[in-house]
């Protein structure tokens, strides 16, 4: 946590826990004891609005949630409720389920799934031949290839498969994303798809979050708002859960199935008339239109939504830069006469923003995401852009070795947890495996040295001897890897 919310001192105590402590050891230890608290409390700082959600819960429900994710959160907010309605304890719900192992693909598919497509028709006719063990996270997997784009379904979902490309449409051309807003709940709230051991007292209770949830983004009540979006998110998984009390493998498969093949049915709409798709993931599909037939997608969309009783929404892009179905950005449109930030939507390796949904998953340099970006948009050479940036941040990255192995720097002995940048007078950064008296080496970034900066200090960037051709070098690897692959096009 102190790498990723980039704390002004990472500190790591690597002595014995299982002797006692040394006397010239103890001020050492206070002062990691210090540091350890004070970066705790900042991050409680920085955690605020989670805070305060779960006194908000305390408060409303009585629930202590203080130590819970999302869904462990939402699990107890339906617990209460569905306990609340059927006057029992949370003990009697432990021994509740609807297990069972293997399941026919056929038995979960609506009946009005249906293409016009001959290769979505086998797709579809090969997966009700299917038999799955509810238990296998991976299982049965599909991969074909349709309008040059590669595709796979499965019990793990849909996605299409992609190699880096750039989309810009043509002054006659839309690039459109439509998705099914809140698709798993949708399903269960229209097709009463709830775990079927928990009856209709569930399905109420569950219905009743579902709009009051609606009634408190429009009242502006936002804690009660995202109380009620974990409530209704843990259901799926939950259904997966063996150990839950909401354990129902059949009825997720019937969500999860339908999800990937409704997407399907308008990605065959949408080749009839004559969109390209872009990309195809979990519950929204990206494709370019022609403009003269604008009005016939939002047909096709309204038939379809009519159909399933879901709903879609279209949002448009003025551009968008897929390296990987996980690995995009996309400005949105309006960014070209706002210049507003928020208008770049930025997943996966792009994301560039300082903000807590990255704490605790890594340290990437953010500049290098930024100043793909930023070539993209102004065409600014990206060593420029590189040499210009003053924030330190930018160009830090992070790792936590294992207890199996040990870390050096050059030849001295450092803790495992890292902070560090590029730089052109810096050493090497090992992690060491002792296997008997012989020594395993594995360099931590083997493109450049690096210098350590566990302790942030005040030294001017300018004197930092950062190793700026590492990281245009990595930038420019991925603005090759786009424009590379638009010219195999032609």
């Amino acid at each position: 946590m102190q790498v990723t919310m980039h704390y002004h001192n990472v500190q790591e105590y690597d002595g014995d826990f299982n002797n006692y402590l040394p006397k010239d050891s103890i001020d050492d230890m206070i002062k990691y004891n210090i540091n350890d608290v004070e970066s705790t409390e900042e991050l409680l700082n920085r955690l605020k609005e989670d805070l305060d959600l779960r006194l908000f819960i305390e408060q409303e429900y009585g629930l202590n949630v203080l130590s819970m994710d999302q869904t462990k959160i939402g699990e107890k907010i339906l617990e209460k409720k569905y306990c609340d309605s059927m006057h029992i304890t949370s003990r009697e719900l432990k021994n509740m389920g609807s297990p069972m192992d293997y399941i026919p693909l056929k038995d979960v598919i609506l009946p009005f799934i249906a293409y016009k497509n001959p290769k979505l028709k086998a797709v579809l006719e090969d997966m009700k031949k299917q038999i799955v063990y509810s238990k296998e996270r991976k299982g049965y997997e599909k991969k074909f290839v349709l309008s040059n784009v590669e595709y796979s379904v499965g019990v793990g979902g849909i996605h299409s498969i992609h190699t880096p490309k750039i989309f810009l449409p043509k002054e006659n051309e839309f690039i459109m994303h439509s998705d099914v807003a809140s698709m798993y709940p949708s399903f269960i709230i229209q097709y009463n798809w709830i775990p079927r051991h928990l009856g209709k007292t569930f399905y109420d209770v569950y219905s009743n979050i579902y709009y009051e949830r609606i009634e408190s983004k429009h009242s502006g009540q936002k804690l009660k708002a995202t109380v009620f979006k974990y409530a209704l998110n843990a259901v799926t998984g939950k259904m997966q859960q063996e150990t839950s009390w909401m354990y129902d493998p059949f009825t997720v498969f019937k969500i999860r199935i339908n999800g990937q093949l409704v997407l399907l049915m308008l990605v065959d709409r949408l080749l009839e008339l004559d969109c390209e798709i872009v990309q195809v993931n979990t519950d929204g599909v990206v494709y370019i239109c022609k403009k003269n037939n604008f009005d016939k997608v939002q047909e096709v969309i309204k038939e379809i939504e009519q159909l399933t009783r879901l709903n879609f929404e279209t949002d448009r892009y003025e551009a968008f830069y897929q390296y990987a179905i996980n690995d995009y950005f996309g400005i949105i449109e309006g960014y070209s006469q706002s210049h507003n930030p928020k208008l770049i939507e930025k997943k996966g390796m792009f994301i560039s923003d300082y903000d807590k949904s990255r704490l605790g998953k890594g340290l990437a340099p953010m500049v290098i995401p930024k100043a793909v970006i930023n070539y993209f948009l102004t065409k600014q050479p990206v060593s420029e852009f590189v040499r210009k940036d003053k924030d330190i941040r930018d160009f830090l990255m992070g790792q936590r070795v294992d207890k199996k192995f040990k870390v050096e720097y050059g030849d001295e002995p450092v803790q495992r947890i890292n902070r560090f940048y590029a730089s052109t007078n810096g050493r090497y950064l090992y992690k060491v495996k002792e296997e008997g008296q012989s020594k395993q080496y594995f360099n931590m970034l083997t493109k450049s040295g690096v210098t350590l900066i566990n302790t942030l200090d005040d030294i001017p960037i300018e004197d930092r001897h950062i190793n700026y051709t590492y990281y245009i070098g990595e930038a420019q690897k991925i603005i090759e890897s786009f424009v590379c692959q638009q010219l195999e096009l032609f």
